[in-house]
Formats: structure tokens, C-alpha cells, sequence
């Protein structure tokens, strides 16, 4: 009597579309900090946006926060962030 072995194959092969990176800005007047809502995040960011204000006193920092590291953040504070920044950076903490 035979048996039947049934092999399954975890592995997937996704394709994910291809997405130009934005061009770097010649110059960064503005920079935004995004918080990501987790714990400790605002403190890094914080402590990230005075080094750099150290070696850059004419740049201007906007701090945004997320709700929720566990959700995109909303359109409406996307679209805040690009027209009043050059460049973000986006943090995470725990």
C-alpha cells in the first residue's frame, strides 16, 4: 500500500511595483520630524532634530505625531508634511 505525501511550497515570489524615489533637495530649509506614536519615538526625534539644528541653526524643524505606529498616517497630515517640508525624517521608538 502506497502512502501520498502532500509537499507544501511556503514560497511565494510577490511582485511589487517599482517606485521612483523623489529627487534629493539641493537644499533643505525645512525639515519635518514624524513621530510614529510608539513610546520613546518623540524623544529620539527630538534628540535627532537638535543635533541636526546644532550644525544647521538656519533650518527650521515642524514635529508632526502619528496616532499609531500600527497605522499609516492619515492623507490630510501627509499632505500637511509635504507642502511645509523639504525633507522628513521619521522615527521609531520602544
Amino acid at each position: 500500500m502506497s502512502e501520498k505525501f502532500i509537499v507544501l511550497d511556503p514560497t511565494l515570489e510577490v511582485e511589487t511595483p517599482r517606485v521612483e524615489r523623489v529627487p534629493r533637495p539641493a537644499h533643505i530649509r525645512v525639515l519635518g520630524l514624524l513621530d510614529n506614536g510608539k513610546r520613546n519615538s518623540n524623544k529620539l526625534l527630538r534628540e535627532i532634530g537638535a543635533m541636526v539644528k546644532a550644525n544647521h541653526p538656519d533650518l527650521t524643524l515642524n514635529y508632526y505625531r502619528k496616532d499609531s505606529a500600527y497605522r499609516p498616517a492619515p492623507s490630510d497630515l501627509l499632505a500637511q508634511i509635504i507642502t511645509e517640508c523639504d525633507a522628513v525624517l521619521v522615527g521609531i521608538g520602544d
